[in-house]
């Protein structure tokens, strides 16, 4: 019997101790509800865990960027949705201006109004972006703006390249031909040159037949003269290299030609007026000496429509004066209200009482074209009866003045005033394609490349340009009949390629609801197999709880017991 070392209470103090670390820990893990709360739990399960977790959250976030990648192609694609319902009324448009029953000069003009502005909207709806990605555009905004190598359009810093300018966009503000001097007939192209220090200076192309002046003063603004014409530009606007197309035409005096008698055509053989035994006649005519000048193509008209007119008289045998002259086939009238001969356009050929020959316009102003002068017999006639001439009238002309000799090219396609967004500041990028990270590796990092091919495209490119640029629309011209009926098949190619577009939109969705799908299968395999490795089994965890429990109180009792064992040691000391 010992005092110095109690090996009995040492041994049950030891396991007092092994069962409350084991209590402890289960306690721990009732608690947190996780097998492994630490390395000394399970080594090689906390690796594999950890290993399962990253690759379940990474799984997750996949999903949640395959869900992105389908908003940005839903958001394309619903914008394509615009898109067709303007193609279709464009569509419509050009059906309805391929009629015949309209006027170029007022009933298609205001067609084309509507055309122009469904252009402009084209281009603004391929704008549309997506957290600052564009794709329907081909990298060149609706302001003409493009993207540089890298996809990037940074407004603060991009230059534009150089074009064609016209009225579109605010860049040409006026063209003023009132002291334009008409010396030339030519087209010249004049290319802005700008220093170091801004300024604009215009330089005509090789050949130009006159020299350019350079705009001073309040009407400076980047414009210039040429010929006396003067061509005002925003300076703002303009980039080096810039270049305005211009048309002159030399500016010419309105010209009219009266016609002359060319022949005369006598029938004096069937109906009487024999001429076999010494009778003769001389030919009727008409005489325009008093005949108006030639100065409109109405009038000119009405000089043409005398040609093949026909003056008949009819003669006695004993060669008195003709009587009963008639002018084709209607008599003169002998009071004051002229007869009418013949029809010309909206108006009237009539001749007068002094066979005087006018025309009468619609509105009912008369101009004197000439006069008749008759048949006469210069010996007796040896029969009598009618004489018909036949008067052939060479061409009347009319070449109306030409004042507006100055046109600016426009060029085909344009930058409407309405895209203009000079105050812009944003930073976009433009991308054909999309790289989606929709996995936990490296791996699964996939490029959604946005192409197709189709042969319905007629000449449009096969990429995803749905700017009226891209689909052709923008050269499309509903002016007059036959270019609204060729512009008929030029937008069903548009409408195919936006349907290709869309279709293209829809298979990368498609695609990506599937791989969501994988995904979230994946994940909730790799759950549950995580949950196998980490989670704690609370009902088997409870009953270890339970006997560590019962374990740590009986060791507490007994270590007790143990401690009250050298108590005996007194009894030998009494």
């Amino acid at each position: 019997m010992v005092v110095q070392h109690n090996m009995t209470a040492i041994n049950a103090n030891r396991y007092f101790g092994m069962n409350n670390t084991k209590l402890s820990k289960s306690l721990e893990k009732l608690s947190s509800g996780y097998a492994i709360n630490r390395a000394g739990d399970n080594a090689a399960g906390l690796a594999v865990s950890e290993k399962m977790r990253a690759q379940i959250s990474g799984i997750n976030q996949g999903v949640k960027n395959a869900q992105d990648g389908i908003s940005m192609v839903q958001t394309f694609e619903g914008a394509l949705t615009e898109t067709d319902s303007i193609l279709q009324r464009m569509r419509t448009l050009a059906t309805q201006s391929a009629n015949g029953t309209y006027q170029d000069d007022v009933d298609r003009e205001a067609i084309q109004l509507e055309f122009d502005q469904l252009n402009d909207e084209l281009n603004q709806i391929a704008d549309t972006d997506f957290n600052g990605v564009v794709v329907l555009n081909g990298g060149q905004m609706a302001d003409g703006t493009k993207a540089d190598g890298t996809g990037t359009i940074d407004y603060k810093t991009a230059t534009r390249e150089a074009q064609q300018l016209g009225t579109a966009g605010g860049f040409v503000k006026a063209v003023d031909s009132a002291a334009y001097a008409g010396t030339n007939k030519e087209t010249v192209t004049f290319t802005a040159e700008v220093d170091d220090a801004g300024a604009i200076t215009w330089k005509a192309s090789d050949g130009a037949l006159s020299t350019v002046t350079q705009s001073t003063g309040t009407d400076k603004n980047g414009g210039f003269s040429y010929d006396g014409a003067v061509i005002v530009v925003d300076t703002s606007k303009v980039v080096a290299g810039d270049t305005i197309t211009i048309d002159f035409d030399k500016k010419t005096a309105a010209v009219g030609y009266k016609p002359a008698i060319t022949g005369m055509n006598v029938d004096v053989g069937k109906t009487g007026g024999d001429t076999t035994t010494g009778g003769t006649t001389t030919n009727a005519t008409i005489s325009f000496a008093d005949g108006v000048d030639v100065t409109s193509q109405e009038i000119a008209d009405a000089y043409n429509a005398l040609n093949g007119l026909t003056i008949s008289e009819t003669y006695a045998k004993d060669g008195t004066a003709g009587t009963g002259m008639k002018i084709n086939g209607v008599a003169v009238p002998t009071g004051a209200d002229p007869a009418e001969i013949g029809k010309v356009g909206d108006g009237t050929l009539t001749i007068d009482k002094d066979s005087k020959i006018y025309y009468k316009d619609k509105s009912g102003t008369s101009y004197q074209l000439g006069a008749v002068s008759a048949s006469a017999m210069a010996n007796k006639a040896k029969a009598a009866g009618t004489v018909t001439t036949t008067v052939n009238v060479g061409q009347a002309s009319y070449t109306p003045a030409n004042d507006k000799a100055v046109s600016l090219v426009e060029p085909n396609s344009k930058v409407s005033q309405s895209n203009s967004n000079d105050a812009s500041t944003a930073t976009l990028t433009y991308k054909n394609n999309i790289t989606l990270q929709v996995g936990a590796r490296t791996k699964d990092s996939v490029n959604f490349t946005f192409n197709y091919s189709s042969d319905g495209l007629g000449e449009l490119e096969a990429d995803m340009d749905c700017s009226a640029r891209g689909l052709g629309t923008d050269k499309l011209s509903l002016a007059t009949q036959e270019s609204a009926n060729a512009a008929i098949d030029k937008i069903d190619n548009a409408l195919n390629k936006v349907s290709m577009v869309r279709g293209t939109f829809g298979a990368v969705q498609n695609r990506l609801e599937h791989k969501i799908d994988n995904l979230n299968v994946t994940s909730e395999n790799l759950t549950s197999a995580e949950s196998r490795i980490r989670d704690t089994n609370m009902a088997e965890e409870m009953m270890n709880f339970t006997k560590n429990q019962i374990l740590s109180q009986a060791s507490q009792s007994m270590l007790a017991q143990a401690n009250q064992l050298p108590q005996g040691v007194l009894s030998l000391l009494q």
